[in-house]
């Protein structure tokens, strides 16, 4: 696994990797040189409950062009990363509906899903430079380069 990847979810060795598609974690991984260190891992352990998953879709024109799915153990801690895969990785166009697909399939492979966000590349990149993150989610729902469904209660509180 690279370096942006680990440094970003500061893992321990008790995670695994799970069906990647290569080309959306490079592109992951080229997004992630925006985060700052645990950045991530602190998102995980605040909004995703434990035994879910939670699954983050990064689109540019209309496609998935990133992808991640966090699923969460029991204890809470990060278990498993993947990317998304099959005809969910291909549904082109409106992200709700991208979205909507993306939240089944996480269902259908890894459990219940607590928490998706889908947002534009756009907007993806700048909510990993903002300090005010609370502040960047609105402002990419305003623009409407935001889809977030489901959303976990601590999350709702947190931006409202």
């Amino acid at each position: 696994m690279s370096g942006s990847i680990a440094h970003a979810f500061a893992l321990g060795p008790r995670f695994r990797l799970r069906n990647i598609q290569q080309a959306q974690w490079a592109n992951l991984e080229a997004l992630l040189a925006y985060a700052a260190r645990d950045d991530l891992a602190v998102a995980v352990r605040t909004f995703v409950a434990a035994g879910s998953s939670a699954v983050v879709g990064i689109f540019d024109d209309n496609l998935l062009w990133a992808s991640l799915v966090i699923t969460v153990d029991a204890s809470g801690a990060a278990a498993c990363l993947s990317t998304i895969d099959g005809p969910a990785a291909e549904t082109a166009g409106e992200m709700t509906k991208a979205a909507g697909e993306a939240v089944k399939w996480v269902q259908a492979h890894h459990g219940p899903c607590s928490l998706g966000l889908f947002v534009d590349k756009e907007h993806a990149e700048a909510l990993l430079r903002a300090s005010d993150r609370a502040g960047a989610i609105r402002a990419a729902s305003a623009a409407g380069g935001l889809v977030l469904s489901p959303v976990p209660p601590a999350l709702s509180i947190a931006l409202a």
